[in-house]
Order: C-alpha cells, then structure tokens, then sequence
C-alpha cells in the first residue's frame, strides 16, 4: 500500500469515529416543574363554625329540639284547637310550625315553614319582616279544604337567638289572630268596593301608563324597564311584564289584584310597601332555579280607597328602583 492511500484510510477511519461520538453525545434535557394544582378556597368546616345552643334555641321557640349531623337543630310546633276538613272529611294531623337551625359563620341560619289559615297569612309576614325575616314562598296545603290553609316559607341569617324569637313571634300572631275571630274570616279586611266608576286615566297616570277599561274594570300593565339586565337577579326577567293590576269598584271604595314579577333580593321592601296601603299577599312562586337570586311572581290582593291603592304599587316600585 503506497504512503498516500495509507493516510487516506487513515484520515476516513478517524472522520468516522468523529461522527460515532457525535451521535452518542446528548445535551441534558431539563424539563419545567409541574405546578401544583389550584385549589379553591373551601368553605369553613362545621367544626370551625360556632356551635349553636340548642338549650336557649329552645327556650326561646318553646319547644325541644332535635339534633342533626353537621350540629343542626330541628324543630316542630304542632298547633292544636284547628281541625281542618277536605272534600268534607276530617283530615289527619294537626297544622304545624317546622324549624331548622343550622350554624353558619354569622351565627346561623334559619329556614322554616307554618301552616296558616287565611287570615293569619298577612299578620304572619307581618311579624317576620319586622324581625328581619325573608319571606320565600306562599303556597296552597291542599285543594277543597275548609278553612283553607296556606303554607308561608321563611328564611333569615344572623344571631341564633334573635331568629329564634323571630319565629316564636308566629306563635303569638296565630293566638292573637283565634282570640279576634274562633273562626277564620272569609274576606280582607276593609270596605268591599263600590259598584261605580274608576278614574281609569289618574290610576294610569300615577304610574306613568296608560289604563285600559272594561265591564268596570280598569287594567294596566308596566313593563320591565331597558336597564333591566341590571338587575339582582342572575339571569334577565321572565317574561316582559313587571307588574299587572286591575282595579274594581269605585274611587272610595276599590279592591286590587294583581302580579309582580321580581328579584327575590327585592322581596322584603317590596312587601313593606304594598303592606302599608293594607295589599296582602296571596301567593309567591318561584320562576326560576337561581335561589336567593332568582326571579319570582308575587300575587297580591288588597281593598282601600284607589289612591291608597296606587300609592302601594307606586311604592313598591321605587322600593325596588332604591334597593
């Protein structure tokens, strides 16, 4: 072999073992920390949240309560002396007050129901609102019972005890309102309307629409305002209406009936208003799923002169416009 191809051999032998080591040499991969997972911020244990005193609960409802997991109370205060009939035979068991405390990092929480006849309906929300109590729904017991009876819902949250007193305000209501009348009366309080005429344009003008009228009857209707998307309510009103009413009888002596579609942040103001021009409410039924945010119907009736009457509606209005 002449010297010339021995270096070349050489020189090809030491290329190939150059691009050997290249191939097995590997620059360290340094690969990025993984993040630990977010978390969201959990609510407070039950054993972190003051434990209610099941003793002075129940001292001040005037009944003994139950304890449940999660360091609930329940109660129930059957009421005797009212036999309620349906389609003419006697029903079995009695009408009934049901209270379930839980605690809560405010104190408590309070949700409830009682049994009502219709006349102890009005004095009833009364007394809650006056204790800071938040009316949640109003609903029929049952179909061709005689006296007819309603369930009132309520909900409130804050110190223990004061929801306690609250709810043993019914007790008193419900006595007070069987020592007026053994028996429950059969209409609202007030005069019944006259069969005359209504001011159909100064009922409509109070609250800025125009009134339509009928057979004696004078309606009208109001919209949800543009701005409605602004409301407390999770999701935009059901439906376009705000507010529907007629009026019947005459200037001195009319009866209201009527539906308010509303934010259940509203209920509360809204109730107080059409309470001082003597409306009552007659019905109070969910439109949605969103809860304490939710959009509900408020059905009222009431009898006064049509002033008063307006001047309710008109109240319940700014009411809602200043919450």
């Amino acid at each position: 072999m002449s010297m010339s191809q021995s270096r070349r051999r050489r020189a090809l032998v030491l290329f190939a073992l150059g691009l050997l080591a290249c191939s097995q040499h590997k620059e360290p991969t340094v690969s990025a920390p993984t993040p630990a997972p977010a978390t969201a911020p959990s609510a407070p244990s039950v054993a972190a949240l003051p434990a209610l005193d099941a003793a002075l609960i129940g001292e001040r409802v005037g009944a003994a309560p139950l304890a449940l997991p999660g360091g609930a109370l329940s109660l129930s205060l059957p009421r005797g002396g009212v036999t309620i009939s349906i389609e003419g035979r006697p029903s079995a068991g009695a009408l009934k007050t049901e209270l379930l405390f839980r605690p809560a990092a405010e104190g408590a929480t309070l949700s409830g129901s009682v049994e009502l006849l219709e006349d102890e309906v009005s004095p009833a929300i009364d007394t809650l609102l006056a204790h800071g109590i938040r009316i949640a729904g109003l609903y029929n017991r049952s179909l061709y019972d005689d006296p007819h009876v309603l369930v009132l819902r309520f909900e409130g949250h804050g110190n223990p005890l004061l929801l306690a007193s609250g709810a043993q305000s019914i007790s008193s209501v419900l006595r007070d309102a069987r020592l007026r009348s053994a028996k429950p009366l059969r209409e609202l309080p007030g005069d019944a309307p006259d069969a005359d005429k209504l001011d159909a344009a100064a009922l409509g003008g109070a609250l800025g629409v125009t009134a339509s009228e009928s057979n004696g009857v004078v309606s009208l209707e109001l919209p949800h305002p543009p701005e409605a998307a602004r409301e407390p309510c999770a999701t935009p009103p059901p439906g376009g209406l705000r507010l529907r009413a007629s009026f019947s009888g005459s200037d001195l002596h009319a009866a209201l009936s009527g539906t308010f579609v509303l934010c259940a942040p509203e209920l509360g103001r809204t109730l107080e208003a059409l309470r001082t021009a003597n409306v009552h409410l007659v019905g109070l039924v969910p439109q949605d799923q969103e809860g304490d945010t939710g959009w509900l119907a408020l059905y009222f009736r009431g009898k006064n002169n049509s002033l008063a009457l307006v001047r309710g509606l008109t109240q319940a209005l700014e009411a809602r416009a200043a919450r």
